[in-house]
């Protein structure tokens, strides 16, 4: 038997692949971990348990969060709902619901873009919205795009296009003005064409309703120049007929749209300034721009991005649109990657360290496309290649600034959470997890709201470090209480209960709770359960040891009043103070900074078996700035 003492100050590449466990050798190794769950990275060194979630509103249906920040002061959440959008201010209070066309099925396509006090909408079935804050009246409204119009000749200033399905067929109009009919070479109109606009001869129209396939009324928005057989003739590029705008972005003072339901590898320059603007004018420098993407494949566009240059994702690779600034004459397009972006859903990328976060079409990678100076071009790696089985099925992502942890929501209802820091090559992934499922999430400046079902429930919830607990509750009261009512949201709903650091197990009934003794400071919440776990040891000699022992493990603890832990003998409670035992503890725990040192038991010769495993429920704090263990190896 050999003894040997392995220490771990360091879990910067968090929760590893068990297609690692045999790369003990390697850098990851040496700072990873078999499971980290519900708990974080610390970037300084050492892990801690995750916040709770504190309940914030009952909401009607599931749905989506967007986050809109008008100024430092005046911060909002969006909840789209089921043709709703409930808004609440910065301070958790509904200050407004309207209608909106977005059904649950439409959110899931759902591309947005925010420009001032207005949020810009774009989904390929639904005519682009504006969500429009009035700070002067705190008012909101949602209305359609409405392209500006040609103040001399009247005519729109949306995109127009020549369809495949419409070559060959010729419009000859029956007059230059007025109401009139158009009539085709070709069998062509249908109900459809209502309320579409067509340029022919020089001018515009409006088709206000069909006689037949071959015959039209239409309303002249902008006087035809003569009344002869058009074979050059356009329709408007967006409609219910033709589908909308897929992406939408702002970039050098231009609304970008990238591609649509019909036209799905073009993309659309606004008038410099003027966002609803896309006439092509004579290609001045400040006019609107349009044209497609090709390459050896069809490129559908699901994403633009404006970052150090616009971004253009697409179902097959990676694009950069360059000229400074972008203009008609002066543009270049290249490819720059062949990744390609999941196409089922949108997931918005996302801007980390200086690096475009996106998901790969396959759903199994998470890519940063980054920019190299000296190449001059972009770049793409997998953040997640080490941790690839944390990822399932991602549906949402947002990066947290200030935290520098990008969350990304999946399937499961689970979060894949990433800590990353370039400077201090930190990529460290974790799992939370919670009593149902997270649905979405958005990052508010430093605050991370999130949908969560739970049962038939959904609500509206945000992450606290005040709180130790999900969709909890906080109470102060001066005089102090024994019971807490207005628990509708945990009714019938076992509960933890931290009572001026007293922990008590209750059932919460006809929506409240009595306490067992009076107090001021009151959490309650549903409990979650924390887990980390070790590596199996890895032995630099030239053999593989029969079975490993642990005989001592040194924990090094910060804030910390009791951990749980299983070092071979079952999971046990230590405390730094004792307590009797029954439903609550005898006095208060004081939060401890020092060593703990616990005897280990048992052989452990299955390598997927961890050494030691600290688990609990508890709502209390947890740091763990570093382990040491002493095992002892048999040959």
């Amino acid at each position: 038997m050999v003894k040997q003492t392995i220490t771990m100050s360091n879990f910067s590449f968090g929760e590893l692949s068990r297609n690692l466990f045999g790369r003990g050798n390697s850098t990851a190794y040496k700072s990873g971990a078999m499971t980290i769950t519900n708990m974080n990275v610390i970037a300084t060194g050492g892990i801690e348990r995750r916040e709770g979630l504190r309940y914030v509103d009952t909401l009607s249906t599931e749905g989506k969060i967007i986050s809109f920040e008008y100024s430092s002061e005046k911060l909002f959440i969006l909840f789209f709902g089921n043709n709703t959008i409930d808004i609440y201010d910065e301070n958790e209070e509904k200050v407004s619901s309207l209608t909106s066309p977005y059904a649950i099925a439409d959110l899931k396509n759902l591309r947005w873009s925010q420009k001032g006090s207005e949020l810009y909408l774009a989904h390929p079935d639904i005519e682009p919205q504006i969500l429009k804050y009035d700070l002067l009246n705190e008012t909101w409204s949602i209305s359609s795009w409405i392209y500006a119009t040609n103040a001399t000749y009247g005519y729109s200033c949306q995109p127009f296009n020549r369809f495949d399905d419409t070559e060959g067929i010729t419009l000859t109009p029956s007059a230059k003005t007025g109401n009139i009919q158009i009539t085709a070479s070709k069998n062509l109109f249908s109900d459809n064409w209502v309320n579409i606009r067509i340029t022919l001869d020089g001018g515009e129209v409006l088709i206000t309703s069909i006689e037949s396939e071959t015959i039209a009324n239409a309303e002249v928005k902008s006087n035809l120049s003569d009344v002869n057989a058009d074979a050059n003739w356009q329709e408007q590029s967006f409609s219910q007929r033709r589908g909308y705008p897929k992406s939408i972005a702002f970039h050098q003072n231009r609304l970008v749209i990238g591609g649509s339901k019909s036209l799905s590898n073009r993309l659309w320059f606004s008038k410099t300034g003027d966002f609803m603007n896309f006439d092509l004018g004579t290609g001045l420098d400040d006019e609107s721009i349009e044209f497609d993407i090709f390459s050896d494949k069809v490129n559908e566009i699901l994403s633009v991005f404006s970052g150090r240059h616009l971004q253009v994702f697409t179902s097959d690779s990676e694009w950069m649109i360059t000229g400074s600034p972008l203009t008609p004459s002066n543009i270049i397009v290249s490819q720059q990657t062949k990744i390609g972006s999941i196409s089922d859903r949108y997931i918005a990328p996302k801007l980390v360290e200086g690096s475009t976060i996106f998901v790969a079409r396959n759903k199994k990678e998470i890519r940063e496309f980054f920019y190299g100076d000296l190449s001059e071009n972009y770049s793409s790696q997998d953040l997640i290649l080490l941790s690839n089985h944390l990822l399932n099925s991602p549906i949402e992502q947002d990066y947290n600034v200030k935290k520098r942890m990008l969350y990304v929501v999946q399937e499961d209802g689970t979060l894949a959470v990433l800590l990353t820091n370039k400077t201090y090559n930190i990529n460290a992934w974790v799992r939370y997890e919670t009593d149902g499922k997270i649905l979405s999430l958005s990052v508010l400046v430093d605050k991370v709201y999130v949908v969560v079902q739970r049962g038939s429930n959904y609500f509206l919830e945000v992450f606290d470090e005040d709180v130790s607990c999900d969709c909890s509750k906080k109470i102060t009261s001066e005089t102090g209480i024994d019971m807490v009512e207005n628990l509708s949201f945990l009714n019938g709903k076992k509960v933890v209960v931290n009572a001026d650091d007293y922990i008590y197990d209750l059932e919460v009934v006809d929506n409240k709770i009595i306490l067992p003794k009076t107090s001021k400071n009151i959490i309650i919440g549903l409990p979650f359960t924390h887990i980390y776990c070790p590596l199996p040891t890895f032995i630099s000699w030239s053999y593989i040891p029969k079975s490993v022992r642990l005989l001592e493990l040194t924990l090094r603890v910060m804030d910390t009043p009791l951990v749980q832990i299983d070092t071979g003998s079952g999971l046990r409670t230590i405390v730094f103070l004792n307590f009797d035992s029954g439903n609550c503890f005898d006095e208060s725990l004081p939060y401890y900074t020092g060593d703990l040192r616990i005897r280990g038991k048992g052989f452990v010769k299955n390598y997927e078996i961890p050494l030691f495993k600290i688990q609990s429920s508890k709502p209390y704090k947890l740091k763990i700035l570093s382990f040491s263990m002493l095992i002892d190896i048999i040959k």
